[in-house]
């Protein structure tokens, strides 16, 4: 592909025709759904395997193949943003609104992130 036809590809559309029709569950949100998170999971859990393969067993770092994964990962973020309504440029959005009121300076904060008030707010707390 050119550098044109990279920057002009719908990716999100992509995704959704590249999507697993599941036997198991019906064809739905939900399965759309589950298989997004379940990918994401299973891409992440290969990417912290070689990291942990660099850290513990010897082997060289391969930019190469953490390139591949957070492809695998891109692709399974999409198909959840796609399912939810939204884009990266919405969840990146979410996502500076998030740390930038944590961390008011821009800069990382142990009690700040301890202690999270929209997390006590949301009911996710884990505390």
């Amino acid at each position: 592909m050119t550098e044109k036809e990279y920057k002009e590809f719908n990716y999100p559309d992509f995704v959704d025709c590249l999507k697993s029709n599941s036997e198991i569950l019906p064809e739905s949100l939900s399965s759309d759904i589950l298989h997004s998170a379940v990918g994401i999971s299973g891409e992440g859990g290969e990417l912290l395997d070689h990291i942990k393969k660099v850290i513990w067993q010897g082997h060289c770092l391969s930019p190469d193949y953490v390139k591949k994964e957070l492809g695998d990962i891109l692709f399974y973020f999409t198909l959840m943003c796609n399912c939810v309504g939204t884009d990266i440029d919405g969840v990146r959005k979410l996502n500076i609104e998030k740390l930038t009121k944590r961390y008011p300076d821009g800069i990382f904060d142990k009690e700040r992130s301890v202690n999270r008030d929209e997390e006590i707010q949301n009911g996710s707390n884990k505390r």
